[in-house]
């Protein structure tokens, strides 16, 4: 492509202004904290000791997933009998294994145990099943990129004449939707009545890569997080929030934290990255009250509130961060709140 003088002033001018942007000075945080919240639902009384039966998937689902959401349950019910008290002991993972194979037999008309009675657990006074779906959707795109600039015949201090080229190029990109779907279920032996069956929300992450506008290159998939260690932290976050419902759970909370252009918003992300809560939350608000728009400002607030044990004030900010851009983390940490925050252990 052919352009004139005025034409390369303006692209070069805009290389300079893309250069200066992707190097001006952002400051980051990496906040980690935790906090305990109470049992919404409890367990049945006289309950003390429970099975978790390996979990169905789905069609599409790899049965290696039935294996570490059985890992998850069993390490959150340990950790809230250990830590917080709660009277309840998981079942011999072997046993487990064994009763269910039987019944399994049964049902196929190969053993004379009752078919799919997980009656036969006579330690247990209760069982959880659960179901899980994950689906994985990957998608190629394109993004144009600067590939080459060419002066040729530019003569001069005075950009004296002659012409340029500049060359754009289609580049490969890899967008991936992952998707996670839970049921669980908590049956009393006693009575096989389901004294808890919750649905989780769809927990759901979008992975993508993407190429520089200048001298980009072509992004694969191996360049962006192994999928098997996003999908492991969405069947986490499931699991943990059905446990929550039966007994004390603890809440991991791990949030990177970017500043805006406002000084005072990067004054709060160094403030936070020194876990100055308070500090950061002040600084913060000043940002916001220069620009109440300001997305990030906002979000670090929620962020130095919620660490800081200010709960309904960190809902309050993660909404207005939500307002300000949709990005997957503002809106993680507003549901986040939203189903944790009104029972969390004082």
């Amino acid at each position: 492509m052919r352009i004139g003088r005025h034409a390369m002033m303006f692209v070069c001018g805009c290389l300079a202004v893309s250069c200066l942007a992707g190097c001006a000075s952002q400051e980051h945080a990496n906040v980690s904290f935790s906090y305990v919240v109470e049992a919404e639902q409890g367990l049945p009384p006289g309950m003390d000791t429970i099975a978790i039966v390996p979990a169905k998937v789905g069609p599409t689902t790899d049965p290696k997933w039935s294996d570490l959401c059985i890992t998850i349950m069993q390490s959150l019910v340990n950790e809230s009998r250990s830590r917080f008290g709660t009277n309840i002991t998981v079942t011999d993972r072997r046993d487990t294994q064994v009763t269910f194979d039987e019944a399994d037999l049964a049902a196929a008309g190969m053993s004379t145990a009752r078919g799919g009675s997980g009656g036969q657990l006579l330690a247990a006074d209760g069982m959880i099943l659960s179901h899980i779906d994950i689906k994985v959707e990957k998608h190629i795109g394109k993004q144009r990129t600067l590939a080459g600039i060419s002066l040729g015949g530019w003569g001069g201090h005075g950009w004296g004449g002659g012409g340029g080229d500049i060359r754009t190029t289609e580049v490969d990109t890899v967008t991936r939707n992952m998707t996670v779907q839970t049921a669980f279920k908590l049956v009393d032996t006693a009575n096989n009545r389901v004294w808890e069956h919750y649905s989780p929300r769809t927990y759901s992450a979008t992975d993508r890569t993407r190429a520089s506008a200048i001298f980009g290159s072509s992004k694969t998939e191996a360049e962006l997080t192994p999928r098997d260690a996003i999908i492991a932290t969405l069947v986490e976050r499931a699991a943990r929030e059905f446990i929550s419902r039966l007994m004390p759970c603890r809440i991991d909370v791990d949030a990177g934290v970017v500043s805006s252009s406002n000084a005072d918003c990067s004054q709060g992300v160094r403030m936070l990255r020194a876990t100055m809560y308070e500090e950061a939350l002040s600084m913060f608000k000043m940002a916001l009250a220069s620009n109440s728009n300001d997305h990030r400002a906002a979000f670090g607030a929620g962020v130095a509130s919620e660490a800081s044990g200010r709960f309904d004030d960190a809902l309050r900010f993660y909404k207005m961060a939500c307002m300000g851009a949709n990005r997957s983390d503002y809106i993680e940490a507003r549901e986040r709140l939203q189903l944790y925050g009104h029972r969390v252990r004082q």
